[in-house]
């Protein structure tokens, strides 16, 4: 079963919606039946007033299901509207035809049944090459961190400090912990957007039985607002974001490449350092004297590295992981504060609402 908006674990959240408003409808109808029998006309008043309320409630959830079930899914499908902005954003030409494959499994085609799922592909597209990337900055250290600690805890002096390699060294480490933090970000990100896509519509048919009653109904239109507005509204708002910005921060070590139809991820890391002279006999302190020629030899790579690789990786996971996120949230609380009201907060500020979120 497809996991959407609209059917999740809790795939029942429609019924209670609906059974909430026609149960507000069925009350609100008996008060008005009272007080006309009591000649009560606060009490009818008030009961017109919720009788209303009742019935855009139901309005409401109708026409959240049918943008979901209409526009959602179209916008996901396999060659829909976020496939072809996804292979846009990596300078490649729409195509009916074209299937992606996921990241983390080359083998299978990547899921993306929803719009969460599209987002999360965005993220995931570098993040997959973090891994590789971490264990080629690894051994590069080795050599590195080795002649820093001789010439800083051996020598002690202020001519042969290191400091022809300390700066490598650095630059190393600090790239090391930048990339950790931005994986720990895109796990914890993967994760809220995979609770929010499975229980998004829980949280809304909550927000359903708040606005019910008179106390909670503002409190409800702002359950239903964020619980939509994430689902929906945040990973719309990352995606296009992505598309427009993603082709000046792609890295050069993420790549598409076309494979009978499917696309295909690879990390175009350069070649391993070979270390290999450090296997026997690397434990002999005599052979630290050996550690300039070994890191001479990698000259080349390590140039590469820290020059061109480091500053495009880690500019397109800034991007992916921190700075889309941010645009979108900002969209999404706009798209929260606008539609409150919308959401039926108060029922004479519907129209301003609209015409706020137009």
């Amino acid at each position: 079963m497809a996991v959407t908006f609209s059917g999740n674990l809790y795939a029942d959240w429609q019924t209670i919606s609906i059974a909430v408003a026609a149960l507000s409808i069925v009350i609100s109808t008996m008060l008005i039946m009272l007080s006309r029998l009591f000649s009560l006309r606060n009490l009818e008043q008030v009961a017109k007033t919720e009788f209303v309320y009742a019935v855009s409630t139901v309005v409401i959830v109708m026409m959240v299901m049918t943008l979901i079930w209409t526009v959602e899914q179209n916008l996901s499908a396999p060659n829909g509207f976020a496939s072809c902005m996804y292979m846009l954003s990596f300078g490649k030409s729409c195509s009916s035809t074209t299937q992606i494959m996921d990241p983390n499994d080359p083998t299978n085609a990547a899921k993306t049944e929803t719009l969460i799922d599209w987002m999360n592909l965005y993220m995931s597209t570098p993040a997959h090459c973090v891994p590789k990337f971490m264990r080629l900055l690894y051994t590069l250290e080795i050599p590195i961190g080795a002649m820093t600690s001789v010439y800083m805890e051996i020598f002690m002096s202020e001519h042969a400090s290191g400091f022809g390699v300390k700066w490598i060294e650095e630059r190393i480490m600090n790239a090391v912990q930048s990339f950790t933090f931005y994986m720990y970000m895109f796990y914890l990100l993967g994760h809220v957007f995979d609770f929010i896509k499975y229980y998004a519509g829980f949280f809304f048919s909550i927000g359903v039985a708040l606005r019910a009653f008179p106390p909670t109904r503002g409190a409800g239109a702002y359950v239903m607002a964020l619980s939509f507005g994430l689902y929906f509204v945040f990973p719309l708002a990352y995606i296009t974001m992505a598309t427009l910005f993603m082709p000046h921060a792609n890295s050069e070590l993420v790549t598409l490449t076309d494979v009978g139809g499917s696309y295909q991820y690879a990390c175009s890391m350069p070649a391993d350092a070979d270390f290999s002279m450090l296997n026997c006999g690397g434990w002999d302190p005599a052979r630290a004297f050996e550690l300039p020629s070994i890191i001479a030899a990698n000259q080349n790579l390590l140039s590469q590295v820290l020059t061109v690789n480091i500053d495009g990786l880690g500019r397109h996971m800034v991007y992916a992981i921190c700075i889309f996120p941010l645009i979108a949230f900002t969209i999404l609380l706009t798209f929260v504060l606008n539609t409150t009201t919308l959401f039926g907060g108060n029922i004479p500020e519907i129209g301003r609402g609209l015409i706020k979120l137009i």
